[in-house]
């Protein structure tokens, strides 16, 4: 799936926690399949994760999430390792899967807590040495939201982002660095926190972009791996190369321009 395909489906995407009960097509799911097997890793040399697709009916319907997602036959279930840089490799593979099923018009939604772990992982079955830290619904959602998923969205801010100022220095946010930031504001986070940041420095005839985490939790590092793969999809669709100049401190990398155009 091209860049730009996954771009551009960064402004559509959105959490859905209310689907209609119907399966996705098996040419569908074919299809998933292939685009898991063809996700780009991050950083080389750090484990992969392992991602699969689920289905609800197999697990006889119980693959639980407390509530918060209603109505989903099929789920995307990620197992990685626990160090920084395995986390980090994982949001970057799961959300450019995220993106690639908004591409295909199937809604989905990121849960880090709420839903039964062991289920889930029971269900997904092998996965070596890694562990199920990420599971999301897909399929299509229904057009009414119910009452509990409008609440669930105003609790974690869902339509809210930080302003760009807040985020990132260095850079006007209508300049072409600019508009690759801005696709990193737009991406999702755990419980909409947002806890990436970036500076742009163009100094010594260099362009670098150093990014940093205001969390340490559970799940900044997935959250930082997302806010990656945002910036590199939209470099990506926009003829930018960057290179990563400290892969030892993955929280916090520093990309340096390679190439324009």
């Amino acid at each position: 799936m091209s860049a730009e395909a996954l771009y551009n489906a960064v402004g559509r995407r959105k959490s859905s926690r209310t689907y209609n009960g119907l399966r996705i097509d098996r040419p569908v799911i074919a299809e998933l399949g292939e685009i898991i097997g063809a996700l780009h890793p991050l950083l080389p040399g750090v484990s992969l994760p392992v991602i699969k697709i689920v289905d609800n009916d197999s697990a006889d319907g119980r693959l639980g999430t407390y509530g918060v997602i209603s109505g989903a036959r099929q789920y995307f279930v990620m197992a990685a390792a626990k160090s920084p840089s395995a986390q980090v490799q994982a949001g970057y593979m799961f959300e450019q899967l995220i993106l690639a099923a908004t591409v295909l018009g199937l809604d989905t939604c990121w849960l880090g807590g709420t839903f039964r772990r062991g289920r889930f992982a029971q269900v997904a079955g092998d996965c070596g040495d890694r562990e199920v830290s990420i599971v999301s619904p897909t399929g299509h959602s229904t057009p009414k939201m119910r009452f509990a998923e409008r609440m669930m969205r105003r609790v974690v801010k869902s339509d809210r982002r930080k302003p760009f100022g807040e985020l990132f220095s260095g850079v006007a946010p209508d300049s072409a660095v600019g508009k690759l930031l801005e696709a990193v504001r737009l991406a999702p986070s755990s419980s909409n926190s947002q806890p990436w940041r970036a500076t742009v420095d163009k100094s010594d005839g260099d362009l670098t972009i150093r990014f940093s985490c205001t969390t340490s939790n559970s799940f900044s590092a997935i959250d930082m791996g997302i806010a990656y793969a945002h910036f590199l999809i939209a470099s990506a669709a926009c003829g930018f190369r960057w290179s990563i100049h400290n892969q030892d401190t993955p929280l916090s990398l520093v990309f340096r321009l390679e190439r324009r155009g």
